[in-house]
């Protein structure tokens, strides 16, 4: 499941386990949360599901929902052919 893929990807780059993390993925709750990580985070992303995220996207890409929409929405990923 996407979400799940997600929520790896996260708990990854905060080095944190996925259980660990809170429900809700945001700046507001996930600790350590801050424009540097987010990068590390679009990186980790297309990584993990072969993409490319336009830089320009980075602010509106900031919590656990808007990712899963995007990956949702991004040719490949949601018909599972991303890594």
């Amino acid at each position: 499941m996407l979400q799940t893929r997600v929520r790896e990807v996260v708990a990854s780059v905060f080095g944190v386990a996925p259980d660990e993390l809170p429900e809700r993925l945001d700046p507001d709750t996930v600790a350590g949360w801050t424009s540097l990580r987010q990068i590390q985070l679009m990186m980790a992303l297309e990584k993990a599901f072969g993409i490319e995220i336009d830089p320009n996207l980075l602010p509106a890409l900031a919590s656990g929902p808007a990712i899963v929409r995007f990956l949702e929405q991004t040719p490949g990923v949601a018909d599972g052919a991303g890594r």
